[in-house]
């Protein structure tokens, strides 16, 4: 994991319930020397949208200058996603909250929801997460999982 954090590459965890990914994730978490990193984590479900997401990833950053939001300088925030592959798949066959991911992580930005002509500039953000490939979707859109371990 603190490999992953300094090269800025996220890390998937996959298995069945009850072989502690979650728990592995926390325990990492709670080992973060807080001068480092800032820990965030949203549980996924089948209501999760990609508002929700936005709105909980805006509120674990702040911002550095003009459009660019993040952790503090010099600290990165690694934000955990939960049961990656819980939300509900749509008509297009893609979820929402993943493909937003997706978004953050090849371009590094978000639209402001409110005027769609402003974008948010996201940086020092690592993610983290896990999935239970028996249950939800059986599987996470590649354009996404190709940039996790």
């Amino acid at each position: 994991m603190n490999l992953h954090r300094v090269k800025k590459k996220g890390v998937l965890y996959i298995g069945i319930a009850g072989t502690g990914k979650t728990t592995i994730i926390n325990n990492y978490f709670s080992s973060l020397d807080p001068e480092v990193a800032n820990t965030a984590s949203i549980n996924f479900n089948s209501y999760t949208d990609s508002k929700t997401l936005q709105l909980v990833i805006q509120g674990n950053v702040e911002k550095r200058m003009g459009k660019f939001y993040g952790p503090p300088p010099g600290k990165k925030l690694i934000f955990f996603m939960d049961d990656v592959n819980m939300p509900k798949v749509d008509n297009f066959g893609t979820q929402a909250p993943i493909c937003l991911v997706r978004q953050i992580i090849d371009y590094g930005l978000v639209f402001n929801r409110e005027h769609l002509e402003e974008q948010w500039t996201l940086l020092d953000i690592v993610f983290a997460a896990c999935m239970n490939p028996k249950s939800g979707s059986f599987a996470v859109d590649l354009r996404m999982s190709r940039h996790f371990t």
